[in-house]
């Protein structure tokens, strides 16, 4: 149930971020639309960056190198129009697609006394720093959504939302 509860909740995100993703092409995913703000492509990044810890709960193996997951950690610079270190917006789409395929295929192989252990983050469990990591998760997708939105481009689920 655990189990379930987790690829759910990484689920919801993870289509979040592929429908907006899909409305979205490099040279939009750099704007910044208050200065000193992070654009689209660093939050994605950052999303790619943070759930290297994820993985690693569950067991699987990162997609990027520390040194690689530099440029869009916490405390990082801004990424704009200017900045070379930007990776594309296409292959940040396409490494975050592969850790979803890889913390799910890693979490189903889990079972619910394995996320009650101890995770090493403080007194939480495994299941507990995993919540964190989506809610963390979940902040900055909002974030991408309300970006992509004043840059005029609605995604899917919220074009065909009447709420």
């Amino acid at each position: 149930m655990l189990r379930t509860t987790l690829l759910n909740c990484f689920e919801y995100t993870a289509e979040t971020v592929r429908m907006q993703a899909s409305v979205v092409g490099h040279a939009e995913s750099l704007v910044q639309p208050f200065d000193n703000s992070h654009s689209i492509n660093w939050l994605l990044g950052h999303i790619v960056s943070a759930r290297s810890t994820p993985l690693t709960l569950v067991g699987a193996e990162n997609v990027w190198s520390e040194a690689r997951r530099a440029r869009y950690r916490h405390g990082s610079s801004p990424i704009s129009f200017q900045d070379e270190t930007a990776l594309q917006f296409e292959e940040l789409v396409s490494l975050f697609n592969e850790t979803q395929h890889r913390f799910r295929a890693s979490l189903q192989s889990i079972g619910d006394g394995a996320l009650l252990k101890p995770s090493g983050y403080g007194n939480n469990s495994v299941f507990d720093s995993l919540l964190y990591f989506h809610f963390h998760e979940s902040y900055h997708v909002g974030q991408m959504t309300m970006i992509a939105e004043a840059l005029g481009k609605r995604a899917a689920y919220l074009a065909s939302s009447t709420s």
